[in-house]
């Protein structure tokens, strides 16, 4: 395996604080940046071109990290390739670090089976994944994404390939039967313009979870505009809290493979130009692909989602036809949903039994039997074909409307602004005239979702679950000030550190 040792040196800047003058730095220090496994010639030092515009403070990265690294603020990285953690090792990265991933090479960042990464940035300093390309210029699909690997169960084995990786290593598989496995953290991070759909069912996510266990926090994460799902987990019982995907291409949350993880506070956001010709839902959920009844079954549990589809108000048009449903519950999951907001969409709730064809074992008969639930949740605007609730089959959308509608509001003529503040505003390179600007996703003081949350039930009874009185991911404070970013686009990231602002 040829992989790249990559040296750099201290920008020369008489003007700021702290710099080193060039003289010093070349008599004093090379600072090596990734870890390198042996290679058939030990190689000689290389300095990295300069990339994106940056100075000499841009660091590229390839091939594999085998030790312990941190990445600093003071750099801004590259990612070529795919990049792997692997070797047990720990990546941290500091807070207000920018990392870009290469367009031309797909770059990816994989965090392999028993390594970890240490993303933990802070409200004002995030840590900001995105796209090589120029400010104004990036969009969807511009690099690979982030993706990680745990040990804990899934249904399709102990090895398994990681869609969107060809690596026939270990380094691209996941799975194991450690449930409490720890893949590090992921605090304060925003991944921008990832998302990669290869071929049909091998795509990389804006994140991609394989069997990342419980022991692995996530919190406070933005997904904007991915080429494919914002969100994917295959397997595991990794839980997370607030989480943002906006202008997804795909599907915003999307849970496979045994997946039987806590979701709370996560909040998605649609454009309604933008979707994926596979169709594009608020949820998407299977057992596995063929809807066969392996265990772990997938089970999932989420709490105060607000899925924002893309029908904004009752007379809205252009509408990208490619839109289906806020959520489609298929293939013998057994997802749970407490709490939540689904407003807006084309189509609204659908337990679909296509897959196993004929079977009595389906995701109807989770829910009819109570081992999936939907219960306490507002759906709203999702009627505009007259299936705001839908099923494979007549008589089981006559016993799942009976239940569904006796656990939940449905409210076929009310939409977001009902509810929030100003939950359409888009970047001004998306969407012009009145909706562009910075969305606010806080509740009115009139919203019927700001009361009437419940915990009663035994799945949403659990430690993980802040008991909040509202429904949906907001309630009035705002928890994406400072962090997130709404229109990225008009970000430079050419200043180390500088993440937030120009």
């Amino acid at each position: 395996m040829n992989l790249s040792c990559v040296y750099t040196f201290e920008e020369r800047n008489r003007n700021k604080k702290m710099k080193r003058k060039l003289l010093l730095v070349l008599m004093s220090a090379l600072v090596v940046i990734t870890s390198c496994s042996k290679s058939d010639s030990d190689g000689d030092l290389v300095i990295p071109p300069i990339t994106g515009g940056e100075t000499d403070n841009a660091v590229t990265v390839t091939g594999d990290i085998t030790a312990n690294t941190t990445w600093t603020a003071d750099k801004i990285y590259l990612l070529k390739g795919n990049v792997f953690v692997t070797n047990n090792v720990t990546l941290t990265i500091e807070p207000g670090t920018i990392i870009k991933g290469d367009k031309a090479t797909k770059g990816a960042l994989i965090i392999t089976r028993g390594s970890q990464i240490n993303a933990t940035g802070t409200a004002t300093a995030p840590i900001v994944f995105t796209s090589s390309v120029a400010a104004g210029a990036r969009k969807e699909g511009d690099w690979g994404g982030l993706i990680l690997l745990g040990r804990a169960k899934n249904n399709g084995g102990t090895s398994v390939s990681i869609e969107g990786i060809s690596d026939a290593t270990d380094k691209g598989k996941h799975g194991g039967d450690n449930d409490a496995d720890n893949s590090g953290t992921l605090k304060y991070v925003r991944v921008e313009f990832a998302g990669i759909a290869l071929s049909p069912d091998n795509e990389i996510n804006g994140i991609t979870f394989g069997s990342v266990g419980s022991g692995t926090t996530v919190d406070f994460v933005e997904v904007y505009r991915s080429g494919d799902d914002a969100y994917e987990w295959f397997g595991g019982a990794v839980n997370a809290k607030h989480l943002l995907a906006i202008d997804t291409w795909d599907d915003d949350f999307d849970t496979d493979n045994g997946f039987s993880g806590h979701i709370q506070f996560a909040l998605a956001q649609r454009l309604a130009a933008t979707a994926d010709v596979s169709g594009s839902n608020g949820f998407e959920s299977d057992n596995n692909s063929n809807g066969t009844n392996d265990l772990p079954q997938t089970s999932a549990v989420f709490s105060n989602v607000t899925v924002l589809g893309p029908v904004e108000k009752s007379d809205m048009s252009n509408i990208n036809a490619n839109f289906q449903h806020a959520a489609q519950i298929r293939r013998n999951s057994a997802i749970s949903t407490f709490n939540s907001v689904f407003v807006g969409y084309t189509e609204g709730i659908f337990y679909d039994d296509a897959r196993p064809a004929n079977s009595t074992v389906n995701s109807s008969k989770a829910l009819i039997d109570g081992v999936s639930v939907f219960s306490n949740n507002i759906v709203a605007g999702c009627n505009g074909k007259g299936n705001q609730i839908k099923a494979s089959s007549p008589a089981t959308l006559t016993t799942i409307t009976e239940k569904l509608t006796a656990e939940n509001s449905f409210l076929p003529a009310s939409y977001a602004s009902a509810f929030y503040t100003d939950p359409y505003k888009f970047a001004s390179d998306i969407a012009g005239g009145t909706r562009a600007g910075t969305p606010n996703f806080t509740q009115l003081s009139t919203s019927a979702a700001l009361t009437g949350a419940a915990f009663t039930h035994a799945k949403a009874n659990v430690a993980f679950f802040d008991k909040v009185a509202y429904k949906g991911a907001f309630g009035t404070e705002d928890w994406s000030t400072g962090w997130a970013h709404y229109n990225p686009n008009s970000l430079d990231y050419t200043t180390p550190g500088k993440v937030t602002s120009n």
